[in-house]
């Protein structure tokens, strides 16, 4: 009964913050669809029996398709985190389903390979807008207590629509199955309509009328306690010290210096030095190629079935991650998936048996998900002096779209001039060395300060 009691507490103080991180998260379960358009319809464009009206499409145009992506990645990690910080994160919040929608309508009515080339860079903008300003968001309405669980939303939504999606796909005819995903967007913007601008955003633009009202819709008028109200007000009056401070003196500006200090210089180091990790493990492109994967490892099961297989490891890996990051630390996960994905890459370049083949495919993506995915992206903002933070953030983040590019684009000729054995077995060999560089190099970031600079 005292349980029931305290959590139906927690839920009413915190069921705006709830409601809305599931709202805007909406988008990222249908971009997960997005992303697992792609597995189970490169097979059936290469077919006799495609749906596109150019005629079945080349293992170039193959990796056309599944590297545009990244390009928009690059374009919508860089786009959004500009219109986000200019006009607000809500109208960023709407302005992500004109690249989204596009990409559905294309998949829906294009007749050639250049018409599927322009939606997967569509579908990549609004997926590296999506990722962000919906954790953007979702950490300015958060209350401390429960910010990292909400955070945690954008992952599981993301990985939750890739299962769904690779089920969907199995089910759903290649026509039909944007048009019901595509309701998904309808839904998202009926969603969002009633939530209000973040107060962070508000007490930027000088609304503080306005971002007093948000707080109290975020936390609830009970929740919005004297204590928390003194908090919001302190952090209204820093920021205003530091805006004059800023204005009076041009030193607080950033400076080519301030990345050649030791810790810059680290930081950025050890941040592409993960996210370089991230791409070049394969696990992106395990997901996106999963289905020729599969018929190439000479499986004997349904390739479609083998996907949604991945899908659902994926997701209970990432599970896994969200449980153990603030408990295990950083390092140890990561090297934990590097020598993970090693393994289950080598035992698939030894053996010739389907069942092992899905088994040590579906392994190495466990443990991917487990630590290479997403924790790079969250060692990346930790690790970085603040001052440098954004700009080099942003950098990283392109820096990440760039490479994954380059693997999706080599990774589908490789697997024909090379071999799906020879492929995998370089990717294990990256994350073995990967693995090394982590222990030598990379600090814990597990509790570490952000508002605070220390070395790294």
């Amino acid at each position: 009964m005292d349980n029931n009691s305290v959590n139906y507490q927690v839920l009413k103080k915190y069921k705006n913050q709830i409601f809305a991180t599931i709202a805007v998260n909406i988008i990222t379960f249908s971009q997960g669809h997005a992303i697992a358009w792609c597995a189970p319809s490169l097979p059936l464009l290469q077919s006799e029996n495609l749906p596109l009206a150019s005629g079945p499409i080349t293992i170039e145009e193959v990796s056309w398709i599944g590297s545009m992506v990244c390009i928009g990645r690059i374009l919508g990690s860089f786009l959004f985190g500009v219109i986000a910080n200019q006009v607000g994160r809500k109208k960023a919040l709407y302005i992500l389903t004109i690249p989204h929608v596009g990409f559905w309508l294309l998949v829906m009515f294009g007749a050639t390979a250049m018409h599927l080339y322009v939606a997967r860079f569509l579908s990549g903008i609004s997926g590296g807008g999506a990722f962000i300003v919906i954790p953007t968001f979702v950490a300015d309405i958060s209350d401390n207590k429960i910010r990292g669980t909400l955070g945690s939303v954008v992952t599981i939504g993301f990985n939750g629509g890739l299962l769904s999606g690779f089920i969907l796909t199995s089910f759903f005819s290649y026509s039909f199955y944007p048009r019901v995903i595509i309701t998904l967007t309808a839904i998202y913007i009926l969603a969002i309509y009633p939530l209000p601008e973040t107060p962070q955003f508000l007490a930027k633009i000088k609304r503080n009328e306005d971002a007093e009202n948000a707080l109290r819709f975020y936390r609830k008028s009970e929740a919005a306690t004297n204590e928390e109200r003194q908090k919001f007000n302190e952090e209204l009056a820093n920021r205003k010290d530091m805006e004059h401070g800023d204005a009076e003196n041009g030193k607080a500006e950033l400076s080519y210096r301030d990345f050649l200090k030791p810790a810059a210089i680290r930081g950025l180091l050890i941040g592409l030095g993960v996210l370089f990790l991230n791409q070049a493990c394969g696990l992106f492109a395990l997901v996106n190629y999963a289905t020729n994967i599969f018929k190439m490892s000479g499986s004997s099961m349904d390739p479609n079935t083998c996907t949604i297989i991945v899908g659902a490891t994926l997701l209970i890996g990432t599970l896994i991650e969200i449980n153990y990051v603030d408990r295990m630390g950083r390092r140890i996960l990561l090297i934990t998936s590097c020598l993970g994905v090693a393994l289950g890459c080598f035992v698939l370049d030894l053996s010739s048996l389907s069942w092992i083949a899905v088994t040590s495919v579906s392994f190495s993506i466990l443990l991917g998900s487990f630590g290479l995915s997403p924790l790079p992206f969250v060692i990346v903002t930790e690790i970085m002096p603040k001052k440098i933070k954004a700009t080099a953030v942003t950098f990283c983040m392109c820096f990440n779209g760039t490479i994954a590019f380059i693997v999706l684009k080599i990774y589908p000729i490789l697997m024909i001039d090379v071999g799906l054995y020879g492929v995998m077995g370089i990717c294990g060999g990256i994350c073995i060395l990967g693995a090394a560089g982590i222990y030598l190099f990379m600090p814990e970031t597990k509790g570490k300060d952000l508002n605070v600079d220390e070395d790294v």
